[in-house]
């Protein structure tokens, strides 16, 4: 599900599925608990793949944000996950990253 890559203090997570919800948020949750931040200055999701997000979703993203307590970039957010990010005003949380 998660793929990632390191360059220079900054790890980028690649979320590779087509919804991030009920099904395989507590999957997702748990991949992103399980990463090595040692060293890391920020950590960058990126979101192009995922086309929908459910409360699930939601919740695994928050619950890493309160894990990393760094800057968490969410890189490429789909129109229809900006959109449930903006209307739950989490654009203010995470930074955004359009391209």
């Amino acid at each position: 599900m998660l793929s990632s890559k390191l360059e220079e203090g900054m790890l980028e997570v690649v979320i590779g599925v087509d919804s991030l919800d009920a099904s395989n948020a507590t999957e997702a949750k748990a991949e992103l608990k399980d990463l090595d931040l040692q060293g890391m200055d920020m950590v960058v999701l990126n979101m192009e793949s995922v086309n929908f997000i459910d409360s699930s979703g939601i919740g695994a993203l928050l619950s890493f944000y309160k894990q990393m307590n760094r800057q968490v970039i969410l890189r490429k957010p789909t129109a229809t996950v900006l959109s449930v990010l903006e209307l739950l005003r989490l654009h203010r949380v995470f930074e955004i990253e359009a391209d």
